[in-house]
C-alpha cells in the first residue's frame, strides 16, 4: 500500500503516531478527570498521564526513525545528503500545516474573544517557530507547538549525524550524540534552576532521538543484528533506569527525558515486527481508522487545542443547558475528522515525491 507520494507508509508507524496523538488529545480532554468524576473511579485520573508525559517522547523517537529511514537511499547509494533537498522536503513537510494551525488558533482566540491576547512579538515569534527557545512564548498561543520548535532543530542538525554515519559507521554516529547530549545534560545539571526551553534543549534530546535514527539503520539495513542479546540487556537497563526516575523522589528530569523517549524502543520494534500482519488485515476497521489518524496525527497534533476550545465554548454558548455535555462530547470525535481534512488540505499536497538513486562508484 503506498500513499499519493508513491511511498510505501508503514501501517505500525502511522499506528504509533496515532496512539501518541490521540493520547495528547485525551489529556487535553481531561477525560480521565471527566471519566473519573462520573464514574466515581479515581484510577481514571491516572490516564491522563499517559498523554501529558508519555506521548510527546514517543512522537520523537518516531521522528528520529522515520527521518533517518526516509535517507536510507542515500546510505545504500554511499551518498552524501543533498542538503538543499533535504531541508526544502522537511519545510514543506511541517510548515504549511504548522502555518495553517497558527492561523486557525489566532482566529479561534479572536471569536471566542479568549482573554489572552498574543502580543505582535508573540505571534512573530511563533511565525518563525521559536517559541521553544524562549522563555515567554514557550506555551503562550498553543501549548503544544513549543514542540515544533524542537522538531525542526532536530530536522536543522540531522545531516550532522548523517555525515557521521556514512563517514565512520553506525556506533560511532550514536556515540558522537551521546557525548553531545551527555556534555549538554551535565551543564544544565551543574547550572540548576532551569528554564523549560533549556530542559528541552534539542542538544540535550539529541542522543535519544538519534537512537530512533539508530533503529531504523539496524530495521532496515542489518536487521538481523539486532537479535543479539546485547540488545536485550541495553533494553533492561533502559526500562530499569526509566521505572527508577518515574518514581524515585527528586529525580531528574533531564535524565528522565532520556529514557522517557529511549523506553519507546522496543514497543516500536516489536509492533514493526507485526508490519505483515497488520498489512493482511489493513481493511479491518479496527486498523484502518487508527492508521487514518495516524496518517493525520501531525494535523492532530496541531489542531486539537483550539478545537477542542471552539468545540467547548459553541457548546455551551448556543446549545441549550441540557445538551451542553451531549454537544461537547460529539464534538470530541469531530476533531479528528477536521484534524483529517487539514490534513488532506495543508500536509498532503506537500508530501515529497518518492526519488531513486544510483549508487556511487
Amino acid at each position: 500500500m503506498k500513499d499519493n507520494t508513491g511511498q510505501k507508509k508503514i501501517i505500525a508507524i502511522d499506528l504509533l503516531r496515532a496512539l501518541a496523538a490521540l493520547g495528547v488529545f485525551y489529556f487535553h480532554n481531561h477525560a480521565g478527570f471527566i471519566i473519573a468524576k462520573i464514574t466515581g473511579l479515581s484510577f481514571f485520573m491516572a490516564t491522563d498521564a499517559f498523554g501529558a508525559t508519555y506521548a510527546v517522547p514517543l512522537f520523537f523517537l518516531i521522528s528520529g526513525y522515520c527521518i533517518h529511514a526516509s535517507n536510507i537511499k542515500y546510505l545504500k547509494a554511499n551518498s552524501s545528503l543533498p542538503l538543499k533537498e533535504y531541508y526544502l522536503r522537511r519545510f514543506l513537510r511541517i510548515y504549511p500545516a504548522y502555518l495553517a494551525a497558527l492561523i486557525f488558533v489566532l482566529a479561534v482566540n479572536y471569536f471566542t474573544l479568549n482573554t489572552y491576547k498574543p502580543a505582535i512579538g508573540d505571534v512573530l515569534i511563533h511565525l518563525f517557530s521559536l517559541q521553544g527557545f524562549t522563555v515567554p512564548y514557550f506555551n503562550t498561543i498553543n501549548i503544544v507547538l513549543w514542540t515544533i520548535s524542537i522538531e525542526l532543530a532536530f530536522y536543522a542538525i540531522y545531516p550532522l549525524f548523517y555525515y557521521v554515519r556514512l563517514k565512520y559507521g553506525l556506533n560511532r554516529a550514536l556515540l558522537f550524540t551521546l557525548a553531545v547530549s551527555s556534555l549538554s545534560i551535565a551543564w544544565y545539571i551543574y547550572k540548576g534552576n532551569i528554564t523549560l526551553p533549556q530542559r528541552f534543549c534539542v542538544f540535550n534530546l539529541w542522543f535519544a532521538w538519534c537512537c530512533g535514527a539508530f533503529l531504523a539503520d539496524k530495521k532496515l539495513l542489518d536487521p538481523g543484528n539486532l537479535k543479539q542479546p546485547v540488545y536485550k540487556v541495553f533494553y533492561l537497563v533502559i526500562f530499569i533506569a526509566f521505572v527508577c526516575l518515574n518514581y524515585i523522589p527528586n529525580k531528574l528530569a533531564l535524565l528522565f527525558d532520556q529514557f522517557n523517549i529511549l523506553v519507546w524502543a522496543a514497543p516500536i520494534l516489536f509492533l514493526l515486527s507485526k508490519e505483515n500482519w497488520l498489512r493482511q488485515h489493513q481493511n479491518s476497521w479496527l486498523i484502518r481508522i487508527p492508521a487514518a489518524i495516524g496518517l493525520s496525527s501531525y494535523s492532530l497534533y496541531l489542531m486539537h487545542v483550539p478545537l477542542i476550545y471552539l468545540k467547548n465554548f459553541l457548546a455551551h454558548k448556543y446549545f441549550p443547558d441540557k445538551f451542553q455535555a451531549a454537544g461537547v462530547f460529539i464534538g470530541v470525535f469531530l476533531v479528528p475528522v477536521i484534524a483529517w481534512y487539514n490534513y488532506k488540505l495543508f500536509e498532503r499536497p506537500f508530501l515529497p515525491k518518492k526519488r531513486t538513486i544510483e549508487p556511487t562508484a
